[in-house]
């Protein structure tokens, strides 16, 4: 909310004469000049009686209060206009979605469209070796290519998906590049007539046209890329830990990865797929269950079970400083989280607590700023959407979400039931998933904003490897690699390489086979080396991702 603020500071409401005493005594007097009316005791002896005053404490009691009523009176009239400004911006993030589900529906609509043309090509073009040999030998003329039947049946697909793609065209009509599109169905409508005109225009065509299409063809081909599958490569599983690794995280470059060792922080020098101990250090008293890594600095973030958090920060190449435990959860610390710019981090404990903490690195210091109290449960992970205006948690057998107040403060927004899990991850400013933890649950469930709350769409659930044996774990988070469009979630006993699509459907590129639900990891940021521990086989596991 708004704060009234005075314009002078205090320290500058001085007597006339400057005598540097408080204040103590107003005078009442209107043809006195502003500083004159402030008296201090050393004015108040040389004070004619005549002179009507006034306590200074109560003069600005009385300020105090009157603009205390100003303030409340001008918040009243301002929120009218808040409250009408945000449920404008939460209809334009609904607009937003809906616009690109409808530009999602007409691209595939596209592609659909130049799979039936592709299709009558290629079947132009499809014949019998025999056949031909037969109208050889019998010395029969060989077909010679007649290309209007294939021209007036192109122009029957054209013309079917035209109508079809400028009914949904007429949505977007204020957009130039619909105009644009428009202009290109009306250009194929007359295709037919014009078709002995085509080589002529294609000659005639502008050279940024030639230089579009070119970007346009190496996009269609970084997409096509993106469709295919991947594969692990084991490149290093030499190093041995007998104590238990609940958490590990790489720097921004892949060149240090910090694992735990129970209640010990320990800096790996990474290169290539493989790790070389550099440092350890005992200032946890009890296992570390979460890390965050900066992406702007050489600092890094601890939790552990006893409620402690610790900051650290690189020395030298080989030396690292952490800062005094920070102390505000009562119970294990599960999970932390760091916003984009670096200032705020976010932690969630097994005391049902989410707390907000101010960072700076510079200083290797967090500073305790508030707490959200609202759940039922612990808070096992966190996460914010794309544009972090909303911070998703999970707690257990509910997701909560949380919105951005006018002061910048995370506001419970609601709260949702849904099928138990120890894991949540927005994709973007519209969908989250879900990872379930039942033994006989092996779904990862797609959420989607819809009029204002975000709803299950079942048609998207992934649907994962049977495994009825175990419940899964919440340890190791979620990686999303955004440039290569890949999801790294452990589920039970594997660890998964999984895809969107354009449709919006998900594909699983690649899976790993842990033998146990007792894995955890992580993946450099590049998306190109996946590392991991298992209570299985007691060692680290080092994998190069190919994508083929």
């Amino acid at each position: 909310m708004i704060q009234s603020k005075m314009i002078e500071k205090e320290e500058e409401l001085l007597c006339s004469l400057k005598h540097k005493l408080p204040i103590s005594m107003v005078a009442c007097e209107k043809n006195l000049k502003r500083n004159q009316r402030l008296l201090c005791h050393e004015c108040m002896e040389n004070l004619e009686s005549k002179t009507q005053l006034m306590s200074f404490k109560k003069a600005q009691q009385t300020i105090h209060d009157n603009q205390k009523q100003k303030k409340e009176s001008v918040e009243n009239v301002i929120m009218i206009s808040i409250k009408l400004i945000e449920e404008l911006q939460k209809n334009l993030f609904q607009l937003k979605f809906n616009v690109v589900q409808q530009l999602d529906q007409l691209i595939g609509n596209v592609d659909e469209w130049i799979k039936y043309v592709l299709m009558i090509g290629q079947q132009n073009v499809t014949y019998s070796f025999y056949d031909e040999l037969d109208k050889l030998i019998s010395d029969k003329k060989l077909d010679q290519f007649n290309p209007q039947p294939l021209i007036d049946q192109i122009h029957q697909i054209n013309m079917s998906w035209n109508q079809k793609s400028e009914n949904e065209l007429n949505q977007f009509q204020s957009f130039q590049h619909s105009q644009k599109c428009k202009e290109i169905l009306k250009k194929l409508k007359n295709i037919q007539e014009k078709n002995e005109n085509i080589q002529e225009q294609i000659l005639n065509q502008k050279q940024e046209d030639v230089i579009q299409v070119e970007n346009e063809q190496k996009q269609l081909e970084q997409q096509l890329m993106m469709y295919k599958q991947v594969q692990f490569q084991l490149i290093d599983d030499s190093n041995q830990q007998s104590s238990w690794c609940q958490a590990m995280v790489f720097n921004k470059d892949g060149s240090i990865i910090i694992t735990a060792n129970s209640n010990i922080i320990q800096i790996w020098n990474f290169q290539q797929g493989r790790f070389k101990l550099s440092n350890s250090y005992r200032r946890h008293t009890n296992p570390i269950y979460c890390l965050v890594y900066s992406k702007k600095t050489n600092n890094f973030i601890s939790g552990c079970s006893y409620y402690k958090i610790i900051s650290w920060q690189q020395f030298n190449q080989n030396v690292w400083i952490s800062s005094s435990p920070f102390e505000q959860h009562s119970g294990c610390v599960n999970c932390l989280i760091l916003n984009k710019q670096e200032d705020q981090l976010i932690s969630g404990g097994n005391d049902h607590k989410i707390i907000v903490w101010q960072v700076d690195f510079m200083k290797n210091h967090l500073t305790y700023l508030y707490s959200l109290d609202n759940h039922s449960h612990s808070v096992f992970s966190l996460s914010f959407n794309e544009s972090e205006t909303l911070l998703a948690s999970c707690g257990y057998h509910e997701y909560r979400i949380w919105e951005k107040g006018l002061q910048g403060q995370w506001e419970l927004g609601y709260k949702q039931q849904v099928q138990a899990g120890y894991k949540i991850h927005f994709l973007n400013d519209y969908q989250f998933i879900w990872v379930t933890k039942d033994k006989k649950i092996n779904d990862i469930l797609l959420f989607e904003f819809q009029n204002g709350v975000f709803k299950q769409n079942s048609n998207k659930t992934i649907s994962l490897i049977n495994n009825d044996e175990c419940y899964d774990y919440f340890f190791f988070p979620i990686i999303h690699n955004k440039d290569r469009n890949v999801i790294l979630i452990r589920h039970k006993h594997h660890i998964y390489l999984i895809r969107q699509l354009n449709d919006g459907t998900f594909n699983i590129l690649a899976s790993l086979n842990c033998q146990t639900h007792e894995s955890y990891g992580t993946m450099t940021n590049n998306g190109q080396y996946l590392v991991f521990w298992d209570n299985e086989h007691k060692k680290y596991s080092s994998y190069e991702i190919f994508y083929k």
